[in-house]
């Protein structure tokens, strides 16, 4: 079983080796993917930490586009927060469209572990906020490579504010006639997906300071609704660590697009996740939690045959009794 640090690794640099393998496997490659990171400072006693961020771009418009985004926002006293979202952009194209300046804003939902207590016991507040952000972006050579410097500001009525200054790398998934992005982007006239059977490994994280794993599996069928849209009924099997054991079933509706002539796709989809077997475990344990929860989860596709595939996804569970959870899964997949 991998260790901790081995998990958070993996969490983090599952977006880096996506980035990295569509680029190798096609470097002649509409949309954009980027990782970037830096630095971040909250307002709240001035501290700073590192943060950093998964950005997936699509071109609207000459001038316009939309974004959905993770950023997380490193670790301050009392607070080690991430958060998604999802912003319309307004950009500037200049140097025969090589360069361009952008801003952006958008609603912000966030996931603070926090409330560090004499016993050892913390708590996973969620809450809505702006997220607003100024953005420089270089297409190296006109694409497919990008280089991107972006200033983020969290304005979040009930926790702390905070500045992150990221610089990084992106790839573009579509490639046009010209430089630049890709306007307008392809489009399409069947679903994604069909039918897809994938069976999990992987690992749970519970977003607590101590962040207690234990070992997690999943069953998921997939399938195709319209163009760009597909849903999900999944099993989930977290394990069992000292904080928590839970396993359950979840329904999810999906966004998702395919690149490279079908070969990956990307995804992001949430839904309700009831939780069969339950046990609340520590000191902080309610007694009586509810089953019901929510599931995010972002995932991408590699499919290698006509019917075979595999697939990675990263799950946050959202729950109402402090017991959050990262469950990150590998899997082989089949199409029919």
């Amino acid at each position: 079983m991998p260790t901790l640090a081995t998990a958070a690794a993996l969490r983090r640099c599952l977006p880096v080796l996506l980035l990295i393998a569509t680029a190798w496997m096609h470097p002649a490659a509409a949309q954009e993917l980027l990782v970037l990171g830096g630095l971040q400072r909250a307002d709240t006693g001035g501290e700073s930490s590192y943060g950093y961020g998964y950005s997936y771009q699509h071109n609207l418009a000459e001038n316009w586009f939309a974004s959905f985004s993770y950023l997380n926002e490193g670790h301050v006293t009392n607070h080690h927060r991430d958060g998604f979202g999802a912003q319309l952009w307004w950009r500037y194209p200049f140097a025969d469209r090589a360069f361009n300046v952008a801003v952006g804003a958008g609603p912000y939902r966030y996931f603070d572990t926090t409330d560090r207590n004499d016993d050892g016991t913390s708590d996973n507040h969620h809450g809505w906020g702006l997220l607003a952000s100024v953005a420089a972006t270089w297409y190296v050579g006109g694409g497919p490579w990008m280089v991107q410097a972006r200033y983020n500001r969290t304005q979040t009525p009930s926790s702390i504010k905070t500045n992150t200054l990221l610089i990084g790398v992106g790839y573009q998934l579509d490639r046009g006639d010209r430089g630049g992005p890709v306007v307008p982007p392809p489009s399409r006239g069947d679903a994604v997906t069909g039918n897809e059977l994938t069976v999990f490994l992987g690992q749970t994280i519970v977003n607590t300071f101590n962040s207690e794993t234990s070992f997690a599996k999943a069953v998921e069928y997939r399938r195709g609704l319209m163009r760009y849209a597909s849903g999900t009924i999944s099993y989930v099997d977290e394990g069992e660590s000292s904080a928590l054991r839970r396993h359950g079933v979840a329904g999810q509706l999906w966004l998702e697009r395919a690149f490279f002539h079908d070969t990956w796709t990307l995804g992001v989809g949430a839904g309700p996740y009831y939780a069969i077997d339950l046990s609340e475990r520590g000191r902080s344990a309610s007694g009586a939690p509810s089953r019901w929860s929510g599931l995010l989860t972002m995932s991408a596709s590699y499919r290698f045959g006509e019917h075979w595939l595999a697939r990675v996804s990263w799950n946050r569970t959202v729950t109402g009794y402090d017991r959050d959870t990262d469950v990150v899964l590998a899997g082989i997949g089949y199409r029919f």
